[in-house]
C-alpha cells in the first residue's frame, strides 16, 4: 500500500514540478521552471534542453505546458519512451559537438558546465547556437560549497562508483569569473542569483542522510518543505550566497 501512495505522490511530484523526488533534482527544476516560465508564455519557438538528464523531466513538463514551442533536449544517456509529446524530440548525443547553429530561441543547461574540460567552449557554442537575442539560462555548483550536517558525504559514496560524464572535473565556479566567461561568450548577463542557501542546502543534506541510510519515503516526507524553501529563496531574490549559482543572459 505504501508503496502505492509513494509511486503516485512521485508521479504526482513530477507531473506538477518537472523533477523527480531526489532533493537536488527537485530545487533546480524548481528554480529553472521559475526562470524560464516567463519567456516562454504567450510566445512560440524552439527551446534547447542542453544536458537534459536520462528522462528529460523539465522539458517533458514545458513540452505539455507549452505546446507552441518545440524543445529539443541533448544528452549522451537517455531513456527514449515510446511515446512524447509532439513538440518533444530527444537526443542522443555530445553537447561538445552540437547539433544546431543559430536556430534556438532559448538554452537551458543544468550542472554541465562541471563535467567538461573546456565549459568556455560550450559557452560559446551556445551562442553560435541561438538567435541574436535569444536567451540562456544557466545553473553551476558554486565554487565555495559549504555543508552543514556532519556526516554528509558530498561525492555520494553510499551510491557507487559514478557513471561516466557524472565526474566533477571543476569544483564549482566563482561568479564573477564565470560572468565574465558568459560576457566573453557573447552574452549580456540580465541577472545572476544564488541557489541553494542554508535552508535549502540543510533539507537536502537530510535528504542525502536519510537516502544512505535507505529511510522510507524521506523524498515524500521532504518535498514539500523543499519547495516552500525554494519559493522563499527565490521570492527573496537568492540571497547573498549560496551552494548554487543561476544565471539569465541574452544573446548579443
Amino acid at each position: 500500500m505504501f508503496r502505492k501512495l509513494y509511486a503516485r505522490a512521485n508521479r504526482t511530484i513530477t507531473n506538477r514540478y518537472g523533477e523527480s523526488l531526489h532533493a537536488g533534482a527537485l530545487v533546480r527544476g524548481l528554480c529553472l521552471r521559475w526562470a524560464l516560465e516567463p519567456l516562454l508564455g504567450g510566445t512560440a519557438g524552439i527551446a534547447f534542453d542542453a544536458g537534459c538528464g536520462r528522462d528529460a523531466y523539465l522539458s517533458r513538463l514545458l513540452a505539455r505546458r507549452f505546446p507552441a514551442w518545440h524543445f529539443l533536449c541533448v544528452d549522451f544517456k537517455l531513456s527514449i519512451p515510446s511515446s512524447s509529446p509532439s513538440n518533444l524530440c530527444l537526443c542522443v548525443g555530445d553537447l561538445q559537438r552540437l547539433p544546431v547553429r543559430g536556430e534556438v530561441d532559448v538554452i537551458y543547461c543544468t550542472d554541465v558546465l562541471e563535467h567538461l574540460e573546456n565549459p568556455r567552449a560550450l559557452l560559446a557554442d551556445f551562442a553560435r547556437c541561438l538567435k541574436k537575442g535569444g536567451t540562456l539560462v544557466l545553473h553551476v555548483p558554486n565554487h565555495d560549497e559549504r555543508h552543514y550536517l556532519p556526516g554528509v558525504d558530498r561525492e555520494y559514496s553510499w551510491l557507487g562508483e559514478p557513471e561516466p560524464g557524472d565526474v566533477h572535473l571543476w569544483h564549482g565556479f566563482k561568479r564573477e569569473e564565470l560572468e565574465r566567461w558568459v560576457v566573453e561568450a557573447g552574452f549580456d548577463v540580465i541577472w545572476c542569483r544564488q541557489t541553494f542557501g542554508a535552508i535549502v542546502s540543510i533539507l537536502k543534506e537530510l535528504f542525502m542522510l536519510g537516502e544512505a541510510r535507505r529511510v522510507p519515503g524521506i523524498g515524500l516526507m521532504l518535498s514539500p518543505f523543499l519547495t516552500m524553501a525554494a519559493w522563499l529563496e527565490w521570492r527573496l531574490g537568492g540571497g547573498r550566497r549560496g551552494n548554487g549559482i543561476l544565471v539569465l543572459a541574452r544573446r548579443r
